[in-house]
């Protein structure tokens, strides 16, 4: 039995890593808009390509204050990568979000709440080393559920 077990794990780690992008990791810069407080968003994202298919991307994010509110947001994402040509991909994604919203000169405070994201993107890669993005995803959280729209560049290595 422990040898059917051994063969059948071997054969699965196998077929994994002939899927994998041989561990792809992208680095970048993010900006866009939130529609929580209508203002711009500006950040850091982190990509690795786990197989052909999926893609973990945490990202933090700084929303500029507006409507005398700012925040910090942090993203841990799954990509669903969707191949449309030699270079570019659509991808679904799925995620958890954390927000950490400051209210300013009304005694509220900071207010933190967990939610969940949902949304898609499209890339394009240009060169070997250089990506460009658009992504559009909805965070669903207590009082702070929001629309989000960004443009990205990495690097990818």
């Amino acid at each position: 039995m422990k040898k059917i077990i051994v063969l059948t794990l071997a054969v699965l780690f196998s077929a994994i890593n002939l899927m994998a992008q041989r561990g792809e990791k992208t680095v970048g810069l993010l900006a866009g808009y939130t529609t929580e407080n209508q203002s711009a968003v500006a950040g850091l994202f982190f990509q690795y390509r786990c197989s052909s298919l999926l893609r973990l991307a945490p990202d933090c994010q700084f929303v500029i204050k507006n409507d005398n509110r700012s925040a910090f947001l942090f993203n841990g994402n799954i990509h669903f990568l969707i191949k449309t040509s030699g270079k570019t991909n659509l991808y679904p994604l799925v995620g958890i979000t954390y927000h950490n919203w400051k209210t300013y000169n009304t005694g509220m405070g900071n207010k933190n709440r967990f939610g969940t994201n949902f949304g898609v993107g499209y890339e394009v890669m240009p060169t070997s080393t250089l990506k460009l993005s658009v992504e559009a995803k909805y965070s669903l959280i207590k009082d702070f559920s929001s629309g989000n729209f960004f443009a990205s560049i990495g690097y990818l290595f």
